[in-house]
């Protein structure tokens, strides 16, 4: 894992650095164009601060910790598909690889931190993020896996306001040719929290409400994060 200052970039870095593969889109950042109708300071103020990370040398030329950098930003680049989990961005290599690259969007403004995780690590640090993921079922959730809220019952749940164990859980799949948020192959979201120890999943994009199992919920996101299903065997 990098772990160093130097995994904190703005936007423009992370586009200065993506160009020494050719790279011109990061998915989940603000397109390279917004930053070029700025002008040229702008790029040329990230370039300075790759200098003074040592991320580049004075003369332009890549360091090997600088190339260590580029290359995740590949692979971040070369995924087919993306997770994101609130404030962090998920994407990932060949499905038997063990590690993932996470994209973190930092709460100072357009900053952001690259990190290639274990799968393990991974879903380890889910859990202690989000007590939703190791929640106890109840004992009802066995016999079904979700069910469709009662008219009253959305109701109540449109005008609740959760506060905790609250999960923004959204799907892109890049490889789907019809990239439309209404294509469910290429684009899900959902609005995971609990309600009266109830576990409600929103299907954001289709506008249903769910009363969900535990499983289903684990399972839906075992599967999105290439998770094996050996490890779901501590969490259901």
């Amino acid at each position: 894992m990098i772990e160093s200052s130097t995994d904190t970039f703005s936007v423009a870095e992370l586009y200065l650095l993506a160009a020494a593969f050719g790279g011109t889109v990061l998915f989940g950042l603000p397109e390279k164009e917004v930053y070029q109708l700025q002008g040229e300071e702008v790029f040329k103020e990230a370039h300075d601060r790759l200098i003074e990370k040592e991320i580049i040398t004075p003369d332009g030329k890549i360091t090997k910790a600088g190339a260590m950098i580029i290359r995740v930003i590949e692979f971040y680049h070369q995924s087919e598909k993306y997770v994101r989990i609130n404030n962090l961005l998920f994407a990932f290599r060949e499905r038997d690889r063990d590690e993932v690259i996470i994209l973190v969007e930092l709460k100072e403004m357009g900053r952001y931190q690259l990190r290639v995780v274990s799968k393990a690590s991974v879903l380890k640090m889910l859990s202690g993020q989000f007590p939703l993921i190791v929640r106890e079922p109840g004992e009802k959730e066995k016999t079904f896996l979700k069910k469709e809220l009662s008219h009253q019952e959305r109701r109540e749940t449109e005008n609740f306001e959760p506060e905790e164990m609250f999960m923004n859980l959204e799907f892109f799949h890049l490889k789907e040719e019809h990239r439309d948020r209404f294509n469910w192959h290429y684009y899900q979201q959902w609005l995971i929290f609990t309600k009266d120890e109830k576990l409600i999943m929103v299907d954001t994009v289709n506008k249903k409400y769910y009363h969900a199992s535990q499983y289903w919920f684990l399972k839906v996101l075992f599967d999105e994060m290439d998770f094996p299903y050996k490890e779901a065997k501590s969490y259901a």
